[in-house]
């Protein structure tokens, strides 16, 4: 599902389109304290969609805060569409495709003056992020916070790669899409060592 470049291939800045005048810069800050600087292409993402999301998405922040015990984080949110996650995903990973979320973790390990530790950059496609609704039966806005947990998850040094930690992060995930009211996304489906390149 999520695929984590790791702290060697972090780029300097992957929100930083070439394209600025297609994006709208915002920043929400959480209830808990976390601050998401998100970088939102409104040529593809309709406003709807990031007004519903909005609120969830910052709630799901929190959640993850407190489920595992992490401070306030500051976390980069880049909403684009399959052309430029698939420019990411080759420039980082090697894989010339689209994907539907990327994460980059920054490695720092302190808070900042504020409190916040800065976690990274996340990287979603609306194209892709739509098409796996259709095709799971969810709505896009769950399968959206699902993926946002997962790559704050993946930020923090969790991983898939091995069954064990598939199962644990999937644990995780479950714990706190369910405080949101979000059914186990991973309900009737294979296991997500097979599931990791999907999508």
């Amino acid at each position: 599902m999520c695929n984590n470049t790791g702290m060697s291939e972090m780029p300097l800045e992957p929100d930083s389109p070439d394209d600025d005048d297609h994006y709208a810069s915002e920043d929400w800050y959480t209830d808990g304290g976390s601050h998401l600087e998100m970088i939102i292409d409104r040529t593809i993402w309709p406003a709807d969609e990031i007004a519903a999301a909005g609120d969830r998405l910052r709630a799901a922040t929190d959640a993850t805060c407190d489920m595992f015990d992490l401070p306030p984080l500051n976390v980069g949110g880049l909403f684009c569409d399959d052309r430029r996650i698939a420019g990411l995903n080759g420039r980082f990973r090697g894989k010339d495709k689209p994907t539907n979320v990327l994460s980059f973790p920054s490695g720092e390990s302190e808070a900042d003056g504020e409190g916040r530790l800065a976690a990274g950059e996340i990287a979603i496609a609306f194209e892709t992020v739509c098409s796996e609704s259709v095709r799971d039966g969810k709505s896009l806005n769950d399968h959206l916070v699902h993926l946002w947990v997962h790559g704050l998850l993946h930020l923090m040094g969790h991983d898939h790669n091995e069954e064990a930690e598939a199962e644990a992060m999937e644990s995780g995930e479950i714990a706190v899409l369910a405080k949101l009211g979000i059914a186990d996304p991973y309900a009737g489906t294979v296991p997500h060592v097979d599931r990791a390149e999907a999508g």
